[in-house]
């Protein structure tokens, strides 16, 4: 029963296998879940009111950055219950259906404040991407940044078969006072660049800088420079969106 929703979670998750925190998957809409999935029977959790913290955020990206729009956890609600749904009802899940399954659960049960903004096409900083995002995510002490991350990290992993596809880097440094861990990550499956991500991880944020791209971009066709040029500037505009998180 869940042979098409195992496949089209994997095809969503590689092909923005950066976003959401939400894993790349939060571009669809409801509409877009598989109807052959369990939805029906999913229990969904009511949408967690805004905190100060995300309004301010999304108020401060939209004003400061080439962003289209940004969204608070509750805007953001319908998106990640109907992806939960679709994978709730797995009677043989694979592993990537597993870890996709564990991140969303852990954003429901604990509902950290999170914002996540989309970056307007003239802003972006690939040319071959077919999508930027920034994600927030604030953790306390019953969930903290870097559980959250972990959580990312293993859909990050286990979405793609064949591990040499995975280029990741993990750098040691500081931002407002704070020690953070900067992870830079680039995924290719099947030969095409399915995304690249910068993660600047905290004790109490994780920033997540997504580029998801199309099919028809084959990782060898790039330049050689190509890669670090993006990681460049995705970790810089990922640092200013970290330190307009801290501000809040």
């Amino acid at each position: 029963m869940m042979t098409s929703a195992s496949s089209w979670f994997r095809g969503t998750a590689l092909a923005f296998v950066a976003t959401l925190g939400l894993t790349a998957c939060t571009s669809n809409s409801p509409d877009d879940v598989p109807t052959d999935t369990a939805e029906d029977t999913f229990d969904t959790p009511e949408a967690p009111a805004a905190t100060e913290q995300e309004t301010a955020l999304a108020e401060t990206l939209e004003a400061g950055f080439e962003v289209t729009d940004a969204q608070t956890l509750e805007e953001q609600w319908p998106d990640i219950t109907a992806l939960a749904a679709a994978l709730s009802g797995t009677s043989d899940p694979d592993v990537c259906q597993q870890a996709g399954a564990e991140q969303y659960e852990l954003i429901i049960d604990e509902q950290p404040p999170t914002v996540r903004a989309a970056f307007d096409p003239d802003a972006f900083l690939d040319e071959h991407a077919s999508g930027e995002t920034v994600t927030v995510f604030f953790g306390d002490d019953e969930t903290t940044a870097p559980q959250l991350h972990e959580a990312h990290q293993n859909t990050d992993t286990a979405c793609v078969e064949d591990e040499s596809g995975i280029q990741h880097e993990t750098t040691q440094s500081e931002a407002e006072g704070r020690s953070i861990e900067i992870h830079t990550w680039e995924v290719v499956a099947s030969g095409q660049l399915t995304g690249r991500m910068i993660d600047v991880v905290s004790s109490d944020l994780f920033v997540r800088y997504a580029a998801a791209y199309p099919p028809q971009v084959i990782a060898e066709d790039l330049e050689t420079d190509a890669a670090t040029e993006f990681n460049e500037a995705a970790t810089e505009r990922a640092l200013e969106v970290f330190d307009a998180a801290v501000a809040q």
